[in-house]
């Protein structure tokens, strides 16, 4: 085999699955953007809300108090924008997102919008760096600029998140030397695509895992080397800003592993070390910063603490508490184990997490055609196995499952934290959307795509994504609408 023949299949093979998410990943995500109603994807009205604050210049939130429907007053965080938002995107009941608010009037939104207004308590999305929102915020104040109605502008700031996803999904697919197969399936999984149409940043925050994930992908003597592994590690520390709790990724800049005599290994793993440490280092000053003078616990009517509190009682709430919460796992520290680890052994929760991955739609309340997601679990595994595990990777594979592990620890032990009424044995809101940005990173152990796929019936297999994005083009929207 000639070297021009290895380049032409590698060109054809990167046409294939730009052209595929192109033509197929995108206008899924476009139709989804236009036909689902405002407000109907998880959290998007919060989301929404935290984008217009930026058009007003409102770069973090803040607290203000606030008087609860119980009559309580209670400190808040949040934004101020104009009141259209809310009631534009309140799809759903905001004590019980499972049950319908009555319809939008269809006179709202028709107008002219103002760029600030009344408090609008957001809790956690307050507290969330704002580079993410930049591209939503770019639409709405666009949309203000042009006088444009909160209707129209909504839908132009959904655009402006569908045009970003394009352009960073098309980056990563171009840049990457191993594992496309793979990160072609993440960025057109309708989990993935569904979160990019709306105003949610997590859309994003996948995209971004995954061009940080592609640029990684080089091998050790391109000359570009610096330059990648420097534009991965500032996406990185952009993601860790947004979400903390995925700070163990940042272990994928130890890779390549450094090999040689003793003292050149450590050498080589100390600079590494150092550049993991200033990635993750912004996101803990960050954590501590919005800890400290923006977040606020989330209220919930009151309750009891649940069995695991280990103090005095009667112990009423009116909230999340997180330092109530540390102080429960603090009392006998195995919690910080057991607690994640039952969670993951429930097969209800497992089959639940493993379907949002590829997608559970509108409020985590759509569910996909049983066929289409096995299709989808297919197609990743095919991904996998047409493309095959790089030789000698098996102490990348070990640190990448490590990375992987201690993320899931730590998202589920967040939302054990800021999420989970005091008390109880069980986390509550976990979802498998969260595990897409640490999905991205298993790319990193696979064959370089130049020599992968050799054999026709291997290189088949890996483009089982490609048919089954093109079935999901038609049997998505269906389902979502």
């Amino acid at each position: 085999m000639t070297l021009g023949s290895v380049s032409g299949r590698a060109a054809d093979d990167l046409r294939l699955w730009l052209g595929a998410f192109l033509l197929l990943a995108m206008p899924l995500c476009l139709v989804l953007a236009l036909a689902i109603p405002l407000g109907e994807v998880a959290d998007e009205p919060a989301h929404l809300m935290r984008a217009a604050s930026l058009v007003d210049g409102q770069i973090v939130g803040h607290r203000e108090t606030i008087v609860g429907a119980d009559g309580r007053s209670a400190m808040a965080a949040g934004v101020r924008v104009d009141p259209v938002w809310e009631e534009l995107a309140r799809t759903r009941m905001p004590d019980n997102a499972k049950i319908a608010a009555p319809p939008v009037d269809p006179a709202v939104g028709t107008g002219p919008w103002r760029r600030t207004g009344a408090f609008a308590p957001l809790y956690t999305i307050a507290t969330y760096f704002p580079v993410f929102y930049l591209p939503a915020a770019a639409g709405l104040g666009i949309g203000h600029a042009l006088d444009l109605s909160a209707r129209a502008t909504a839908r132009l700031g959904r655009l402006f998140d569908v045009a970003a996803y394009a352009l960073i999904g098309l980056c990563a697919l171009a840049v990457a030397r191993r594992g496309r197969a793979w990160l072609f399936a993440l960025l057109a999984l309708p989990m993935t695509l569904s979160l990019a149409a709306s105003f949610n940043q997590d859309g994003l925050i996948v995209a971004v895992a995954i061009l940080a994930v592609a640029l990684l992908t080089h091998e050790p003597d391109d000359p570009r080397a610096r330059r990648r592994f420097a534009g991965a590690a500032i996406l990185i520390a952009l993601i860790l800003l947004a979400k903390p709790p995925y700070a163990p990724i940042a272990l994928i800049l130890l890779l390549p592993l450094p090999r040689g005599t003793g003292r050149r290994i450590g050498a080589g793993l100390l600079s590494r070390l150092a550049a993991v440490a200033a990635v993750v280092l912004p996101a803990v000053l960050w954590t501590a910063y919005a800890t400290a003078t923006i977040a606020t616990p989330v209220p919930r009517p009151p309750y009891e603490a649940g069995p695991l509190w280990p103090g005095d009682r009667p112990a009423t709430f009116h909230g999340t508490d997180p330092a109530a919460q540390l102080r429960v796992l603090i009392a006998e520290p195995m919690r910080f184990l057991t607690v994640p680890a039952r969670f993951l052994l429930t097969v209800k929760h497992a089959a639940t997490m493993t379907e949002g991955v590829v997608g559970i739609l509108r409020w985590h309340d759509r569910h996909l055609p049983v066929v289409l997601h096995a299709l989808w679990i297919l197609a990743l595994a095919a991904a996998v196995a047409g493309t095959g595990r790089a030789p000698g990777s098996g102490a990348t594979l070990a640190l990448l499952v490590l990375a992987a592990a201690l993320a899931l620890w730590l998202v589920l032990i967040s939302q054990y934290l800021s999420w989970t009424n005091v008390g109880d044995p069980r986390i509550d809101g976990p979802q498998g959307r969260y595990l897409l940005p640490i999905l991205p990173i298993f790319a990193l152990v696979l064959r370089p795509d130049a020599e992968a796929g050799v054999a026709p019936p291997r290189r088949l297999v890996r483009y089982a994504a490609v048919a089954v994005a093109a079935l999901g083009l038609v049997v998505v929207p269906i389902v979502a609408l």
